[in-house]
């Protein structure tokens, strides 16, 4: 269980990143105002996620 979850969690940094670094490069010309904002709505409620990955299987280990 632990390793499936190290697995998301390290495939959800990746998509994490490869989204923060288009945000940076985006700018108003290639993305409507409401595409931009979803985008940053959707970095952060993958970095909830993340953290909540990362309590479960720091959970799961302290339970060993």
């Amino acid at each position: 269980m632990i390793k499936k979850l190290e697995k998301e969690l390290k495939k959800l940094n990746i998509k994490r990143g490869k989204l923060s670094k288009s945000l940076s490069k985006q700018n108003k010309k290639t993305l409507s105002a409401t595409q931009f904002e979803l985008l940053k709505e959707q970095k952060q409620a993958m970095a909830k996620y993340a953290k909540v990955l990362k309590l479960r299987i720091k959970d799961l280990k302290e339970a060993k």
